[in-house]
C-alpha cells in the first residue's frame, strides 16, 4: 500500500514501491493498493505479473486521512482472499490505514519508513501520538538506513519515551534496491540535480552553487518551484537546463552524461534513490547529510557533505570536481563499490525472508 504509484511524477518511494512489486510478483501474489491521483489513472490494472487497485481521492483536505484509511479498508476486505501480510510504504496514510486493518481484521502489516519527515514526532501533537500507535501495532517497522533507526530511536525516547522499547523490538535496516550498469561511462561535462522542484529539495542553492562555480547545471525533475527556479537561473546567467519529469530510460541517459550529482536537501530524506543512482554510474556525488545520506557517502572518500543551505560550500566542492578530474575519477569508483552493496538481489532475499517471518508469526 502506497500512497501514489507510477506512472505519473513520483519519487524514490514510489519507484522503490513499483519495483519491489515486480520482483515479488514473480514469487507471490501481489496486490498494490493506492490512490486514482489524477482521476484520469484506470481504477484497476494488471502489469508485470501484480495487481494495481487505485483509490478515489476525497476532494475535502480535513476529511481525506479518515476517507484514505477506510477506502483501504474497504479494499483489503473486499479481496478474494485475505492477504497473509500488509506491506505499508510509509508512516500515513499507509501505515496507518495497515495498523487499523490489523487490529479490525488481524492481517499484521508492516511499515516502511521512508523518510525523516515521518518521524519527526516534535512537529505536531497528533504525529506525536499516532505515529508511534501505528509502529507499536505493526509486526516490524522497516527504516532505510542505520542513521534512519538511530535518529527515529531518539526522536521516540525524546516525544514517546513510553514506546521506544516496544518498536525498538521490531525495528530493522532495509535499504533500497539499485541497478548496477554493466557497464559505465567516461565522465560527462554537466552536472547533474534530480528531484522535485519543492523547497526541500535546495535546488536554489544548486543553481546559486552552479553559478558561481561557473559549472553547467542540469535540472531533472517537476514541481511548483519550476518558474521560479528558472527565473533564478536567468537572473544569474547560470548555463542550466530544466529537463522536466523525464522517464526512467532518460534519466540513465543524464546519469551518464553528467559530470557529478548534486542533492542539496534540506530536509525529508530517507536514503535518496538519486545518490544510489548516481552511485552506481560511477558518478561522484555532492550532498548534504541529511537522515540516510550519512550512511552513504563517506566525505572526502566516495563523494562530498556540504552544509545545508550553504551555497558557498557546494560552489568549493563543484569547483574542486571541475579542477581535480583524478579525485573526481576515484571519488566515482569508491561510490559505485558502495552501490554494489545496495544491488536489487542483496534486499530481496533479506525482504523475502522478513516476509515469510512476518506473515507467520510476530
Amino acid at each position: 500500500m502506497i500512497g501514489h504509484f507510477p506512472p505519473g511524477s513520483f519519487g524514490g518511494a514510489e519507484i522503490q514501491a513499483e519495483e519491489w512489486a515486480r520482483r515479488l510478483a514473480m514469487r507471490h501474489e501481489v496486490v498494490v493498493i493506492t490512490r486514482r491521483d489524477p482521476p484520469t489513472q484506470a481504477v484497476e490494472e494488471r502489469r508485470d505479473g501484480f495487481r494495481v487497485i487505485r483509490l478515489p481521492v476525497s476532494a475535502l483536505p480535513g476529511w481525506r486521512t479518515v476517507a484514505d484509511v477506510l477506502a483501504i479498508g474497504r479494499a483489503v476486505t473486499s479481496l478474494p482472499q485475505a492477504p497473509d501480510l500488509l506491506l505499508c510504504f510509509q508512516t500515513f496514510v499507509s501505515g496507518l490505514a495497515g495498523a487499523v486493518i490489523h487490529r479490525r481484521t488481524g492481517i499484521p502489516s508492516v511499515v516502511w519508513i521512508r523518510g525523516e519527515a515521518e518521524y519527526q514526532l516534535g512537529e505536531s501533537a497528533v504525529r506525536r501520538w499516532l505515529a508511534p500507535w501505528t509502529w507499536r501495532q505493526s509486526r516490524a517497522v522497516l527504516v532505510q538506513s542505520e542513521q534512519n533507526r538511530r535518529d527515529l530511536l531518539r526522536a521516540l525516547r525524546d516525544h514517546a519515551p513510553t514506546a521506544e522499547l516496544a518498536i525498538a523490538r521490531h525495528l530493522q535496516v532495509l535499504g533500497n534496491g539499485v541497478d548496477l550498469p554493466v557497464e559505465v561511462d567516461g565522465p560527462g561535462d554537466r552536472v547533474l540535480s534530480v528531484g522535485r522542484l519543492i523547497p526541500d529539495k535546495g535546488m536554489d542553492v544548486v543553481i546559486r552553487a552552479a553559478a558561481g562555480a561557473r559549472v553547467p547545471l542540469t535540472i531533472a525533475g517537476d514541481g511548483p518551484e519550476r518558474g521560479a527556479l528558472e527565473s533564478l537561473a536567468r537572473s544569474l546567467a547560470a548555463d542550466c537546463r530544466f529537463e522536466g519529469h523525464v522517464a526512467r530510460a532518460e534519466l540513465d541517459a543524464l546519469y551518464r552524461r553528467a559530470s557529478a550529482v548534486v542533492l542539496a536537501a534540506r530536509r525529508g530524506e530517507g536514503l535518496p534513490n538519486v545518490l544510489l543512482e548516481a552511485m552506481a554510474h560511477a558518478r561522484p556525488v555532492v550532498a548534504t547529510p541529511c537522515a540516510g545520506i550519512r550512511d552513504l557517502l563517506i566525505d572526502g572518500e566516495n563523494g562530498w557533505l556540504v552544509p545545508p543551505d550553504d551555497v558557498a560550500a557546494l560552489q568549493t566542492a563543484l569547483e574542486r570536481l571541475r579542477d581535480d578530474p583524478d579525485a573526481s575519477h576515484r571519488a566515482g569508483m569508491r561510490a559505485r563499490q558502495r552501490a554494489e552493496s545496495s544491488s536489487w538481489p542483496h534486499w530481496q532475499s533479506e525482504l523475502e525472508a522478513g516476509l515469510q517471518q512476518w506473515a507467520t508469526g510476530p
